[in-house]
């Protein structure tokens, strides 16, 4: 088979042509293009692969005819798919979204990752209970240990001034 196909697209000179007329059944010519026979039944329906009629037997299929007619809707497919890059760009980026969102859906449903303002929210809440028990600090070593009132404010005074420092830092990066 493999040499009749090379017999039949050859196109030296000294390479002799198979006839035009002859006629090859749907089997033979799926065998030929490497198609199911219902994909070549439907090919011809549509009009892509030319047939011939032959009385009670069915259909036939010009062999020469119906190889470049194949052969040439699937360049022109080929074609009509490469035909627009842009579009052709276009598909590719919709197609990365696509899967960009389905990593973070992936990810978010494996509990890797998190919602910023859930995490946000709960930082505020760790940050404030930090800040109100830092401050209690002054006045709870003041009643422990006996400071008197201008160390402690001195106290009090040098940790908001370092909280107001890492405030800054923090708003700066």
């Amino acid at each position: 088979m493999e040499a009749e196909i090379e017999d039949l697209l050859d196109m030296s000179p000294d390479a002799e042509p198979p006839s035009d007329g002859e006629l090859v059944t749907s089997a033979e010519l799926a065998e030929w293009l490497g198609l199911s026979t219902g994909r070549l039944n439907q090919l011809a329906r549509d009009g892509v692969l030319p047939r011939e009629t032959t009385g009670l037997k069915g259909h036939k299929f010009p062999l020469r005819a119906s190889v470049r007619a194949y052969c040439e809707h699937t360049r022109a497919a080929a074609r009509s798919r490469t035909a627009d890059p842009e579009l052709a760009d276009h598909k590719k980026r919709l197609a990365a979204e696509q899967a960009d969102k389905i990593a973070l859906q992936n990810a978010r449903a494996r509990g890797d990752l998190l919602d910023a303002t859930a995490v946000r929210a709960e930082w505020l809440s760790v940050a404030a209970d930090l800040r109100a028990r830092l401050l209690a600090v002054p006045a709870r070593v003041a009643a422990t240990v006996g400071l008197n009132r201008p160390a402690a404010a001195a106290l009090d005074i040098e940790l908001r001034r370092a909280m107001s420092d890492l405030a800054e830092t923090e708003a700066n990066d």
